[in-house]
């Protein structure tokens, strides 16, 4: 489908990442041919647009995600 974007999560990296669904099923099955593991998991299929606006829209989960695996050195909540 000419037009159409991935946007992919990955738990691991805590990031998203966004490419085209002719690049994404590439990828995806060259991984399967080689077997290979993978991290990322597709949260959307859409125009860059949608794509976009779905990445903006949830970019704060990800980094209230980092916040709570590395609070501030200041953070009450930190106990030696």
């Amino acid at each position: 489908m000419p037009g159409q974007y991935v946007l992919l999560w990955s738990q691991r990296q805590n990031a998203l990442h966004i490419e085209t669904l002719e690049k994404h099923t590439s990828l995806n099955r060259a991984a399967y041919a080689d077997n290979a593991p993978g991290d990322y998991r597709m949260l959307l299929l859409g125009t860059r647009a949608e794509v976009d606006a779905t990445a903006a829209s949830i970019r704060q989960t990800l980094v209230q995600r980092a916040g709570a695996k590395f609070p501030a050195p200041n953070d009450a909540s930190v106990t030696a």
